[in-house]
């Protein structure tokens, strides 16, 4: 098992889009509590039809026709019976057991759901589906990156018609997702604007809105704003300069660091920059010095899947599986957990609003398929349910929002050991299940046609590649506005957002079931 100890930080870099603004700035917005916004990016495109599995029924987006596209990469039609977590049973007693291979358990069936109809959900994750019975978690389907709305394969090929840029490229279509703007791979981040909008947030902390786990990520940095960068790791910090010391040698090293990025104060705006940044890692280091230690982090009586403690990594022995897990997301989920306790608490950090980008795995599984995918797929259920449970005993669970997001889906069709990169996929929001913040336990949006070359199909004869009917940025501004994003500030963020209208408010764009949003 990997090191418990964790959190390296360093403050961000230079913006990706250059040297930050020094000009004015808007002032941070007042709120009086805390929320937190999760985005579990699932790295390389993850496979949507094979993690939710399309049900039995009739017409073009049920299991049959999805069977006759996928072929030998298709989950059997088989339910399994799903069991109470954190009970499970041991090695060839996990309710996916079979005969100790991956692939079978894999392709074996997949668990029923009483309030989702369109999908099951793979035998992998039971974690999941029992996140989903009970409503504390909801998908949104036929997802994807849309600058305007496109009806199927007619509206694709339409030249007239808008569509992103760089299709089926990761680079280009992780950037489509991070900036907010299909058709701009060149702005900053809608986090990063966001970061700008509300600038001084958490009482004017270093750490800002923004924290990322997997370096500067273009979502998270904006013109005036980058975010603050951490990996589950051991604690980086500056080396015998503490606030405060007695000892006379770490106060004089912390003074020379002081003056460093004060002895440069003239209207040069890089002098201004670098000292900035030299301040801000110095009261990060602060920051951290104070309140990441065992006095403030807390600890967690819930248990998990196995009986295990909350945020232990299952061995294959508990799992029945034939690869360990690797752990990372669970690892990074972890720290996230005790960031939000941190900041969540009136008497620690005390802020407001707080988004956290966390990297997951690599779902680009054009080979090994079966063996690879099964693996991702059990640890993004535990990790799940773990965090889950962590925000419930903490009770911040209504105030927290975890979302997933991917480059895109994948296509119908296999390859003979994978699948390749295609558009329309399905994401889930996590939150708490009564109350009435949030709309848990059902599925927004629909499922494409399946038939390979079919209306839905970008191509005739094509490999299943399924335009969208849902824009990410319709699910994202939806979260944003639970958030505390007013709906004048949604063009800023989304600016193609308006394109979704069915009336002429811009909220007529969010995700609506019944006329009940996801989350408000």
């Amino acid at each position: 098992m990997k090191r418990r100890n964790f959190l390296k930080s360093g403050l961000a870099g230079l913006s990706m889009m250059g040297i930050p603004q020094l000009g004015l700035k808007a002032a941070a917005p007042s709120f009086s509590g805390y929320k937190a916004l999760v985005c579990i990016f699932l790295n390389g495109g993850n496979d949507a039809w094979n993690s939710f599995v399309p049900a039995s029924g009739s017409g073009n987006s049920q299991w049959t026709v999805y069977n006759n596209g996928r072929g030998d990469l298709s989950v059997a039609n088989s339910d399994k019976t799903l069991p109470s977590i954190g009970t499970l049973n041991q090695g060839s007693g996990n309710p996916y057991y079979d005969s100790g291979s991956d692939s079978a358990a894999y392709l074996g069936g997949s668990y029923p759901l009483t309030s989702i109809s369109e999908v099951k959900v793979n035998a992998m994750m039971p974690e999941l589906a029992r996140l989903l019975e009970d409503g504390k978690t909801s998908l949104v389907g036929n997802v994807g990156t849309l600058v305007e709305p496109l009806s199927g394969k007619t509206d694709f090929q339409n030249a007239a018609k808008k569509k992103p840029s760089f299709l089926f490229a990761h680079n280009h279509q992780r950037r489509i997702i991070y900036t907010g703007k299909a058709d701009d791979l060149n702005t900053t981040g809608w986090a990063g604007r966001l970061a700008d909008l509300w600038s001084g947030i958490n009482n004017d902390s270093v750490m800002g809105l923004n924290v990322s786990f997997n370096g500067q990520v273009r979502l998270m940095t904006g013109v005036n704003s980058k975010p603050i960068l951490f990996s589950p790791d051991q604690t980086t910090t500056y080396w015998d300069m503490k606030k405060d010391s007695d000892n006379a040698v770490y106060s004089s090293r912390r003074n020379l660091f002081s003056t460093l990025y004060g002895s440069n104060p003239g209207s040069d705006p890089f002098n201004k920059v670098y000292n900035q940044m030299l301040k801000g890692s110095l009261d990060l280091d602060d920051l951290l010095q104070t309140y990441w230690n065992s006095d403030h982090k807390t600890t967690f009586s819930s248990t998990a899947s196995y009986g295990e403690s909350l945020f232990s990594i299952p061995t294959k022995t508990q799992t029945g599986m034939e690869e360990e897990l690797n752990g990372d997301l669970i690892e990074q989920l972890e720290a996230v957990a005790q960031l939000i306790h941190l900041g969540s608490s009136n008497s620690k950090m005390n802020f407001n609003r707080q988004i956290f980008f966390v990297n997951f795995g690599n779902f680009d599984t054009h080979g090994n398929q079966a063996e690879e995918h099964p693996i991702l797929l059990r640890e993004l259920s535990l990790a799940l349910w773990k965090f889950q449970k962590a925000l419930e005993e903490m009770g911040v669970d209504d105030k927290v929002a975890t979302f997933t997001s991917s480059d895109f889906g994948r296509t119908i069709g296999n390859n003979g050991d994978g699948t390749d990169h295609a558009w329309s996929t399905i994401n889930l929001v996590m939150s708490k299940s009564s109350g009435t913040t949030f709309n848990g336990g059902k599925f927004y949006g629909d499922l494409p046609n399946f038939t390979m070359g079919g209306a839905d199909d970008i191509r005739d004869g094509g490999k299943g590649r399924f335009v969208p009917k849902l824009s990410v940025e319709q699910m994202n501004a939806t979260l944003c506005s639970w958030f505390g994003v007013p709906d004048a500030d949604m063009g800023t963020l989304f600016p193609n957002l308006s394109n979704f209208k069915s009336s002429t408010d811009i909220d007529s764009a969010f995700l609506k079931l019944s006329n009940a949003k996801l989350i408000w």
